[in-house]
């Protein structure tokens, strides 16, 4: 399996999303999925999803451009899925 395929970027992507919650000492009611979102379902302020995007181009040793999804029409998005975070880095890299 590829590196770049998209079952394995959501598998790497929730690997993340889950040493994050635990490295913070949160308990989850339900496992991390492609639908689960960071805001709604995890509670991530805006400084854990930058923490988040760093863990990401840390592990894929690349600089991923995250401004393109985190920023829509000038606004900041309000919330993003494990779903839409695995389809931009399958774009990226």
């Amino acid at each position: 399996m590829s590196v770049s395929s998209k079952e394995t970027i959501k598998k790497i992507i929730i690997e993340i999303v889950e040493d994050l919650i635990q490295d913070w000492g949160l308990d989850l009611d339900e496992s991390v999925s492609e639908k689960t979102t960071l805001v709604k379902d995890l509670e991530f302020a805006s400084v854990d999803i930058i923490q988040l995007c760093v863990a990401i181009e840390q592990h894929f040793d690349r600089k991923i451009g995250f401004q393109d999804l985190l920023m829509e029409d000038g606004c900041y998005v309000s919330d993003l899925s494990i779903s839409q975070i695995t389809d931009f880095i399958k774009d990226k890299i």
